[in-house]
């Protein structure tokens, strides 16, 4: 099946299976107890350098490594974070940075997928007008937004704004969730899109093929001992080697796969235009691996159901419209042969 419908790249249990098997070659006997292992050394070690850091750490869950980088960059009388409204950090993590650390965010003024430089400076100034002193201690940027269909924060707003808050003395954090769409879509190799910010998150099973897991990415000092706070906060998986194991085994590989996707994005999308029956249309100002799908006159339903019987799942409508994702089961066929048998499904 190939996937027009997914934002992740979920293992059946049967892969996932044998994809640990193949990676418990790499781990062999050394189990680890708590993360204290060879081999989870070795996974982190490799993080590290392809996002550039001095250090990385894995965890069981993505919100926890954001809440902690949060957490670590706000110093006592800075306990706010600036986000977009959109944001994972904001809107899908039920209050758990205000309730569990302690800290406000504070949702800057949106221009679509991002904010500006302006309004990082507007909004950091006036953390620091109260008779209490409470600023603002770091700019959280995600890119793509996952409530926005993977839609990018424009590449030199994103860059303004980074230097804006850094001016300010002010730390910033990356939520990468969806790391490598942000980096090929600006051009930038992994390492270099990483290169501005103080910390990173990088999800494992994001579009990248792991069962699940995240790593937290940033200086030594930022990160030191933060394993007594992933233990605290009960993030703590007695071993983490099948994690480290299967990262060591896919990460490098999977993320080398993004510019091949894009690739087959604009192929498959030259080849659709081709097609009268169907509409494509861009989401936000600058490419990502999202589109939106509209066959005008077509029932959405029935072409959902025509297009999984010629192996291609699409996702549930918005109205008339799919939301379109390139994902890695599109290198399992030509871009030309998924137009064609999208226009099949239309009879």
């Amino acid at each position: 099946m190939i996937h027009l419908d997914t934002d992740s790249d979920d293992p059946a249990p049967g892969e996932y299976a044998a994809r640990l098997a193949a990676a418990a070659q790499l781990a062999g006997a050394a189990a680890d107890k708590y993360g204290e292992g060879d081999v989870v050394r070795a996974a982190e070690a490799m993080i590290a350098r392809l996002l550039g850091k001095e250090r990385a750490v894995l965890f069981a869950t993505g919100t926890l490594a954001n809440m902690l980088a949060l957490d670590r960059l706000c110093p006592r009388h800075a306990r706010r974070a600036l986000v977009h409204p959109d944001s994972h950090v904001l809107a899908d993590t039920g209050d758990g940075a205000a309730s569990v650390m302690g800290l406000t965010l504070v949702a800057a003024e949106p221009m679509g997928a991002g904010f500006t430089a302006a309004t990082t400076h507007a909004a950091i100034a006036a953390s620091r007008v109260g008779r209490v002193k409470q600023g603002i201690g770091a700019v959280v940027i995600e890119t793509p937004v996952r409530r926005r269909f993977n839609e990018i924060f424009p590449v030199a707003m994103m860059d303004a704004t980074v230097a804006a808050a850094h001016a300010e003395g002010v730390a910033t954090h990356l939520d990468g969730a969806r790391l490598p769409i942000a980096a090929q879509s600006a051009g930038r190799g992994i390492a270099a899109f990483c290169a501005p910010f103080d910390s990173v998150y990088l999800s494992l099973w994001k579009m990248l093929g792991l069962p699940y897991g995240a790593a937290l990415a940033g200086s030594a000092a930022m990160l030191a001992d933060i394993e007594h706070d992933r233990r605290r906060h009960g993030g703590a998986l007695p071993q983490l080697w099948p994690l480290a194991a299967m990262t060591l085994a896919r990460l490098e590989t999977a993320l080398a796969q993004w510019p091949e996707i894009f690739a087959r994005l604009a192929r498959f999308r030259a080849a659709l235009a081709m097609d009268a029956r169907f509409v494509l249309s861009t989401i936000g100002t600058e490419p990502t691996n999202t589109l939106w799908l509209e066959a005008p006159g077509a029932d959405p339903a029935a072409l959902r159901a025509a297009a999984r019987a010629n192996g291609l799942a699409l996702p549930e409508p918005h109205g008339r419209v799919f939301a379109i994702r390139a994902n890695a089961s599109w290198l399992g066929a030509a871009p030309e042969d998924i137009a064609v048998r999208l226009g099949a499904a239309l009879g």
